[in-house]
């Protein structure tokens, strides 16, 4: 294998695990004023209009009448929804670090409710989210805190969502109490009525699956593949998270992963890019040499790599996993073995990869183990990670795939 659909998102929370998200770290209302309470139950109902940018290269639907301003890369939206602040919305035209995007935007807007006087006193992570929208991935992210001004003490609340289709992004922030819903609500609207030109290929097949840690949403991953120009097969996952450390810090991780495989599904290359808290900590990619080995290079945790491997050995590639998974289940074969590239587990040799049925009492389960990682899953009848469960230390990882379109050839 290579790292197989959700296996990027199962390592994003394998190597955040230490930090153990926990429902201790998010902020119970109940602990707040009455004033906070009741100020944090207002939603508000909102009527939406059709908005359009100047130059007519994009369009959606937005409460209120939005100021539109052209930005680096994009297009900035200020609308008034009447719910005690502006909602504001970002429409970028290249591509964005989903985690990073949403974490950093939330720290713009906190920074910026501040700047109108006073200073930031107590802030408490609200919650954090992962979600499918309009066939794209988001994550949610939400902070409650106190402002010191003038002698009084002030409570803010920031919530941010961002989701992201190929080059493109869109982001909306609130600064206000409450109209938690109102505002989830205003941002569905936004991105769903987007029109915008999509000069990005269509996949014939597509999934986003969620990743949750000790119960809270953390994490989102975004699988395609495409044919390119010669009949390659080109399958790309993207992965987000925003996990939290405690209840006043999260950590922001993207990663990309991206493999050519022939028709038939032998792997050709791959690469693999992580980048956490806006710092890119792996660009790493696997191909051939003139001699017919492997060569696995580039960057990892600040240093500069390079191995070879054995030319012999064959990776499985996305293609030959999901069609191992459909084998398995067809006969009466328990287990079956493979090769995987896991760089950032391992990046001077392929690990050992095997599935063994247990399906004994749930349907098409089998458990998973690859070098060091191993994981409880269920597949579908075309032999597609569907969910998996597994424990690392003090932190229960459920991945579960919430959307999917089209199919994969057989």
């Amino acid at each position: 294998m290579h790292r197989a659909p959700l296996i990027t998102l199962i390592l994003a929370g394998i190597l955040l695990a230490a930090t153990a998200a926990r429902a201790e770290y998010l902020a119970a209302i109940d602990d707040w004023p009455e004033w906070v309470r009741e100020g944090m139950a207002k939603e508000k109902r909102l009527k939406f209009r059709a908005v359009t940018t100047p130059d007519d290269s994009f369009s959606s639907r937005m409460p209120g009448k939005p100021k539109i301003e052209a930005i680096e890369n994009g297009w900035y939206f200020l609308t008034d929804m009447r719910a005690g602040s502006p909602l504001e919305c970002h429409y970028y035209t290249t591509s964005r670090d989903l985690g990073t995007l949403t974490d950093l935007l939330t720290e713009a807007n906190i920074e910026a409710v501040v700047k109108n006087g006073g200073t930031l006193g107590e802030r408490q992570l609200f919650q954090t989210g992962a979600g499918e929208v309009a066939g794209m991935p988001y994550i949610s992210l939400e902070w409650i805190y106190t402002i010191q001004q003038d002698g009084q003490t002030l409570v803010g609340f920031t919530k941010v969502r961002a989701a992201t289709k190929g080059e493109a992004a869109f982001a909306c922030a609130h600064n206000y109490l409450g109209y938690r819903e109102t505002f989830a609500g205003a941002f569905a609207e936004f991105v769903t009525g987007a029109n915008f030109e999509d000069a990005s290929p269509q996949p014939f097949y597509e999934e986003i699956a969620r990743l949750d840690m000790n119960g809270i949403g953390s994490g989102i991953t975004h699988v395609s593949y495409t044919t390119d120009e010669e009949g390659y097969i080109r399958a790309q996952t993207v992965e987000a998270a925003v996990m939290p450390v405690d209840a006043s810090t999260v950590v922001a991780s993207d990663s990309y992963t991206i493999s050519f495989s022939t028709p038939g599904g032998e792997l050709l290359n791959a690469y693999d890019i992580s980048v956490e808290d806006g710092e890119l900590t792996a660009n790493m990619r696997l191909q051939r040499n003139e001699q017919g080995d492997w060569v696995s290079s580039g960057m990892l945790q600040g240093k500069d790599l390079e191995y070879e491997i054995d030319g012999a050995l064959q990776p499985h590639s996305e293609l030959q996993q999901i069609a191992m998974a459909r084998e398995l289940f067809a006969g009466e074969t328990t287990s079956l073995d493979g090769l995987a590239w896991l760089p950032t587990a391992d990046p001077t040799k392929f690990l050992e990869a095997t599935m063994t049925r247990d399906d004994a009492e749930v349907e098409r389960q089998a458990r998973v183990t690859i070098g060091p990682l191993s994981f409880t899953g269920r597949f579908d009848v075309d032999g597609n990670l569907s969910d998996a469960a597994m424990n690392v230390g003090p932190a229960s990882i459920r991945i579960e795939r919430i959307w999917f379109r089209g199919s994969m050839p057989r």
